[in-house]
């Protein structure tokens, strides 16, 4: 069975801007009335659009969907998609079963009640946890019975039309408890057995993957630590390389973490395919991150569900969960490096790279283009559409941010589609006192500029009478993380053709000389926008791959270098020699 690499829409490529509304919301959707559900779902869509998305990502609860056993409620089901439908949005189905935030929150009553039946992780003084076990049959086939009747519903009632463009397999999965493992009979007895071949296999590849890497240079640039295959090798080589033993033996203390992310790796790959040889629809399964193992104890357990696929185990979830199209990590840290390494690390080559939850501020606004920018993103959500909103019913202040990137997003998705592998891609994301960055394409070197001309220029710097009303803070540099940055990504056509799609960002260019020169106008800023012509720069947009000129620029608008703000659609420019 092949994997998806990309959402898609009656077989064309869907990039996903969405979402995720609250837990309970995908109550209200699926309800079949009731005056506060319908206030809910109102609130919800009006989030969504008042956002910019085009995907809503709604949880399917399991309780709800079965509150009898063998009793589905298709209905429910059919309800969500339908509101979804009204709104002429997409949908993301989030399976709500065994596992949400490392506990079984959504499973139904009659599976909590009967803890004989489905037996729960155990802690070692044999506390019961309010997680299933992953280690025991039952609990893994009866959501598996309930997941392919989903499957069904959704093949039955959605397969032509595609509204449904995804469905996650559980939500931020493993065992969040005071635990490392699971004690239970089953889960000790997988601990104390022997590790499956496949598991010394991925070790002894990450092994020489990682001598491979030092001599030729490749991991340098990073303390392997951080590889993503060093938790799993260092603990292998450590412990004297072994290809038999208990988990214990082979992993040392690393053995328990790495036996729970097998147990429930492969727990969910087996929803996983039963699901789609009844309907072949993108899956994956999201993350609750261990911060790359880098912050606090990063515990399993204790910081993190364990047996989820964070950092350090994601080697093993590589090779267990082969029938998942993505493994996504939820993204909600205020630190841009640390997103950015999340993001370095789950660009995996073979599968999509998709962030399914995210958070609702100005540093995700700028991880959202550089996920789209540098990784290919396939989608980008983010949590809590609902808390978008004030009691008036208008975008928060700290939403605008990611409003003005998903618009930017919106207006990429023919170019981000049109160049992705290619090397024609540039994404500019600005830092916390960055004033500008520098770009280099053959002869033409590019200052992009994120403060206006300079942050020491107190000229006139014009744009035009929709952008140009208040120009005061034009020139200020951002001095904290809480401040929207400049971001945007450029698109090399030609020789000397480009498109931009930015915001704050604000584009000189000049042609390197070859006798060591200095042009004049590189003194003086009001003549240091061009020393070439420019045949051609517009705004527009694209309709069926074509792109369509809105408006034209020249003179005053473009005599202070080509500039993007995110409602300006898409720049196109051609310089001239």
């Amino acid at each position: 069975m092949k994997r998806h690499t990309q959402f898609t829409v009656q077989g064309k490529p869907f990039f996903s801007i969405g979402g995720q509304l609250h837990n309970s919301t995908g109550y209200a959707l699926g309800a079949a009335g009731g005056e506060k559900y319908e206030q809910d779902v109102r609130t919800a869509f009006a989030a969504l659009k008042a956002i910019g998305a085009n995907t809503a990502a709604v949880p399917v609860c399991w309780d709800a969907f079965e509150p009898e056993e063998g009793k589905f409620d298709g209905d429910y089901v059919r309800r969500i998609i339908d509101r979804v439908r009204e709104h002429g949005m997409h949908a993301v189905l989030l399976w709500f079963g065994t596992w949400k935030n490392g506990q079984m929150e959504y499973t139904p009553a009659w599976v909590k009640a009967d803890r004989k039946r489905f037996p729960r992780a155990v802690c070692k003084d044999g506390t019961e946890t309010a997680a299933l076990s992953p280690f025991y049959e039952e609990n893994q086939q009866q959501d598996q019975r309930a997941f392919c009747r989903l499957m069904e519903i959704l093949r039955e009632y959605d397969g032509q039309t595609g509204t449904v463009i995804a469905v996650q397999v559980e939500n931020e999965p493993g065992m969040y408890a005071a635990s490392v493992r699971d004690f239970s009979e089953k889960g000790t007895q997988a601990f104390l057995g022997q590790v499956p071949e496949a598991v010394i296999r991925t070790a002894e590849e990450c092994s020489a993957a990682a001598r491979t890497g030092r001599e030729d240079g490749v991991l340098d640039w990073m303390d392997e630590t951080h590889a993503v295959s060093g938790w799993l090798r260092r603990a292998w080589e450590e412990n004297g390389r072994k290809r038999s033993g208990s988990w214990q033996e082979v992993f040392g203390s690393f053995g328990a973490e790495l036996c729970m992310a097998w147990g429930t790796a492969r727990y969910i790959d087996r929803i996983a395919e039963a699901g789609k040889q009844i309907y072949d629809i993108f899956m994956y399964v999201n993350v609750w991150l261990d911060g790359n193992g880098e912050k606090g104890w990063s515990l399993a357990g204790l910081d993190y569900p364990s047996g989820g696929a964070v950092s350090k185990v994601l080697p093993l979830w590589l090779r267990a969960a082969e029938h998942l199209d993505a493994i996504a990590p939820d993204t909600y840290e205020g630190d841009p490096e640390s997103v950015r390494r999340t993001q370095a690390l789950y660009d995996q080559e073979g599968r999509a790279f998709y962030v399914p939850e995210s958070g609702m501020n100005s540093v995700n606004a700028s991880m959202a283009v550089e996920a789209a920018g540098r990784h290919s993103a396939v989608g980008y959500h983010v949590f809590g559409i609902e808390s978008g909103l004030d009691e008036d019913g208008n975008l928060k202040k700290q939403a605008e941010a990611v409003r003005h990137s998903f618009v930017m997003l919106q207006n990429a998705q023919e170019l981000l589609q049109r160049y992705e592998g290619s090397g024609n891609v540039r994404t500019l994301v600005q830092h916390v006192g960055q004033d500008s960055c520098r770009l280099s394409f053959g002869d033409l070197v590019c200052r992009v500029s994120f403060a206006g001309a300079g942050p020491d220029y107190a000229g006139w710097v014009a744009m035009d009478c929709r952008h140009g009303k208040d120009l005061s803070g034009v020139n200020r540099v951002p001095a904290s993380l809480e401040e929207e940055m400049a971001r945007g990504l450029l698109f090399r056509a030609g020789e000397r053709e480009f498109y931009l799609v930015g915001h704050r960002v604000r584009l000189y260019w000049q042609r390197l000389r070859e006798d060591g020169s200095i042009p004049a106008n590189q003194l003086n800023l009001q003549h240091q926008a061009y020393n070439m012509e420019l045949p051609v720069i517009e705004e527009g947009h694209f309709e069926n791959g074509t792109f369509v000129v809105d408006r034209k620029r020249s003179g005053d608008e473009a005599r202070h270098g080509i500039w993007a703000q995110y409602d300006c659609g898409v720049v196109h420019f051609v310089l001239g020699e």
